[in-house]
């Protein structure tokens, strides 16, 4: 198995690149998890909290401002 040492060493490009490939591997893997109960949950409550307030949304440059101010 590759190291991540060795990983780190790769371009920036190169490892934009591995990580695509193994996300496309991934989506492309015929097991298919299951979404937890819990996640469901979630993701059912926050569907809900946009229908009832759909005004109520960050932007995407609103959202890259704020991790950039983090980071």
């Amino acid at each position: 198995m590759t190291e991540i040492k060795n990983i780190l060493k790769l371009s920036v490009n190169e490892r934009i690149h591995l990580v695509q490939t193994i996300w496309d591997s991934i989506a492309t893997d015929t097991e298919v998890t299951e979404i937890s109960e819990e996640h469901k949950k979630v993701l059912n409550e926050r569907l809900e909290a946009h229908k009832n307030n759909p005004n109520e949304v960050v932007s995407w440059n609103e959202v890259k401002k704020s991790v950039k101010k983090i980071l």
